[in-house]
């Protein structure tokens, strides 16, 4: 089983990993540590480009993920007229 979704079957898989590296470079913990727009313009479309290693992605724990919203939600108002939407705003 590759990393390549079926319909991308032709994208070299040298190319794959490249563009994983560059999402995963995207999403490191440490904003600091993540590169500008231009930067990933330049990844994308220079092949010759070094690629840093990525550190710590961001990540949320997903263990008690179910009984941390219930606590969330028992402690939030409803915001919604009509019950249709729910709206929690967590920080970062």
């Amino acid at each position: 089983m590759g990393i390549v979704y079926p319909t991308l079957e032709k994208v070299p898989t040298h190319l794959a990993i490249r563009y994983v590296n560059i999402g995963l470079l995207c999403v490191q913990e440490i904003a600091d540590d993540r590169p500008i727009t231009s930067d990933v313009f330049s990844m994308l479309t220079n092949e010759s480009l070094t690629l840093p290693s990525p550190k710590q992605p961001a990540f949320f724990n997903a263990t008690g993920m179910a009984e941390d919203n219930l606590v969330k939600q028992s402690r939030t108002e409803i915001c919604s007229v009509n019950d249709v939407t729910f709206s929690v705003f967590d920080a970062r």
